[in-house]
Order: structure tokens, then C-alpha cells, then sequence
């Protein structure tokens, strides 16, 4: 039977966790790799089973008191987007049964609640990635992410003086680098127009200048051209992450790139980056930054009707 996790599975749900095979708990959010030992089980159970947070869904594949699969999802803030970030299934003879049922379910679910599109990642090589095909989930990008293990203090670090800060008025200047730096498979499944790409930015949540007011620590930064900008960094000092999309066809040092966003990450601390692969030249930047591959994921979409209620023709009476 597959329902919503409840408040009285905790026993369940424990068992659960720890009988799945470490590493194949599923997909994992964004960036940083996570370990199900690393999980706060019980914090984790609550934040699903009681709808702490906000936006979270989970199902789980349940008979006689034993979990045997679970898929979960969160709603992007503003936007009618769902993220699976877990999607878990004890090894047996029924486990793509299992799990293609839990994806049913759950996109069935995001057509009720009026979602749009649902994205999901996968490790290289996992099984899964057959089982979320045969439910209508396309791949459209690979991802690496990097890691380095300390950000070191940079003395006199060469930089370029065309970098500032985001300003709310750059929205178009760097719409038009995602369309030039994206290739289109990627903007067809993220986002094509600019209000598309607004949402999945969340921009249109998170006006610039605000972010830490809302309590997010990311910070953009821009680097300008002749005409528009041709560089974009997100710098997550709380999550220790960088990202970068740059013009590869400019005239850009992407080493200096680095550069730029450690000193804004902070020392004394390891640093995650995520590489797309149309971004070869980043990839390469990176390796010769210390930074080392850690993860290779395949990003999947799928993309949803929603529901809109029949309009019928009734006669009025009159009073």
C-alpha cells in the first residue's frame, strides 16, 4: 500500500533507513553528498511525517508495519516546480515495481496540487534511472560537482575590477547570458522565457537585496561586458558552495573567477562547486584550482498538465 508517511512509522521509517544500502538513498538535494548515516533519522521523520516544512511531501510503499520504499518531494517557494530530493527502495525482485508505483503517485499528487514541472537527479549508474523513464522523466544535462577541502587565505589575490555585486536591474543582462551559455535541451526543461527563468532563479521570491532580510546568505555577483554582462557568480558562504556561468566565448580568465568567489566564500572551510556539461572550461578551471570531482549526476524533468476544471453553462433562474 502506498501512502503519506505518518507520524505513527517513526519505528518503521527507522528500520527503513537503515536497511537501505549506503549510497543508494536516493536523490540528493543540489550539491553536497549525504551519507544515510549522516541523516538525523528522527529530525528528519518529524520535518516529514508532521509537515514541519513546508512544502514537503513524502510517500512511502508500506505492508504489515515495513516500509519498503519511500519517495519525497519539496516545492520550490513561489514557483509551481517540485524537487524529488529522495527517492529511496529496498533491493529485491519488486524494487522497480515499487519504485515506479512511488513515482506515480507522486506526480499524480503534483497534477492535483497544480504543479507544472518535476525535476529529479540521480547518481551516474543508478538504477533508478530506468524506473523514473518509464514514468515520463527525460534527461536533459549532466552535472559534476567538485570539492575542495580548505579555502585558503589568498594574499593580494589578483582580481578583476569589472566584478560587483547583483543589482535588481540586471535581470535582462543575465537572462540573456543563461540563453547564451545554455544550450537549449537545458532552457527547453529549466526555463525558456525570462519569466520561466525568474522563477527558477527565485528571483521573483527573493528580490535582490533582500536575501538576508528572508535569511538565505547567498549573494550574486556580476561581471560585466561590453554590452551585457558575461559572468555570474552565487556565492553560498552557509552551504559552502559556488556557482558560476560565464560566456566561455569572452575574453574571461574563469581561474580568476574562482578566485573571486572563494574570497567572497571565506577561508578556513572546505568549497562544493557544480559543473553542467556544456561547461568544459570551467571544469578544467577548477581541476587546476584544487578542486577534485566528488559526484556525476544525471538531471531529469518531467513536465506535468495540470487540471483545470471543466466551465459548464448553467441556467439562471430568476428570483
Amino acid at each position: 500500500m502506498i501512502r503519506a508517511l505518518r507520524p505513527t512509522d517513526i519505528v518503521a521509517y527507522i528500520t527503513f533507513c537503515n536497511r537501505v544500502p549506503r549510497g543508494r538513498f536516493g536523490s540528493k538535494v543540489r550539491r553536497a553528498p549525504v551519507s544515510v548515516a549522516a541523516i538525523p533519522l528522527v529530525v528528519g521523520f518529524l520535518g516529514r511525517s508532521l509537515a514541519v516544512e513546508l512544502g514537503r511531501e513524502t510517500w512511502v510503499q508500506i505492508d504489515h508495519g515495513t516500509i519498503s520504499g519511500l519517495v519525497a518531494a519539496k516545492r520550490r517557494v513561489g514557483a509551481d516546480i517540485w524537487d524529488v530530493d529522495q527517492l529511496a527502495v529496498l533491493p529485491s525482485a519488486d524494487a522497480s515495481r515499487t519504485a515506479i508505483r512511488l513515482l506515480e503517485q507522486l506526480l499524480s499528487a503534483a497534477v492535483d496540487e497544480g504543479i507544472h514541472k518535476v525535476f529529479l537527479r540521480l547518481d551516474d549508474g543508478d538504477p533508478a534511472q530506468d524506473w523514473v523513464r518509464q514514468v515520463g522523466f527525460f534527461h536533459y544535462c549532466h552535472e559534476t560537482t567538485y570539492f575542495r577541502s580548505e579555502v585558503p587565505t589568498f594574499a593580494r589575490p589578483r582580481l578583476d575590477p569589472r566584478i560587483r555585486r547583483r543589482r535588481p536591474a540586471d535581470h535582462h543582462s543575465l537572462f540573456q547570458l543563461y540563453c547564451s551559455a545554455v544550450p537549449f535541451r537545458v532552457r527547453q526543461a529549466e526555463g525558456m522565457t525570462l519569466h520561466e527563468w525568474r522563477w527558477t532563479d527565485g528571483w521573483a521570491v527573493h528580490p535582490v537585496g533582500l536575501r538576508s532580510v528572508i535569511g538565505t546568505s547567498r549573494t550574486d555577483y556580476v561581471l560585466d561586458g561590453d554590452v551585457r554582462a558575461v559572468a555570474w557568480l552565487q556565492v553560498e558562504p552557509t552551504a559552502r558552495y559556488v556557482a558560476i556561468l560565464a560566456d566561455e566565448h569572452a575574453d574571461i580568465r574563469l581561474g580568476d573567477l574562482i578566485t573571486y568567489s572563494l574570497i567572497r566564500l571565506g577561508p578556513g572551510g572546505p568549497a562544493f562547486c557544480a559543473v553542467r556539461d556544456y561547461q568544459s572550461g570551467l571544469a578544467g578551471a577548477l581541476e587546476e584550482s584544487s578542486f577534485q570531482l566528488i559526484r556525476q549526476e544525471t538531471l531529469f524533468a518531467r513536465g506535468l498538465a495540470a487540471r483545470v476544471p471543466e466551465v459548464k453553462l448553467v441556467p439562471v433562474r430568476a428570483s
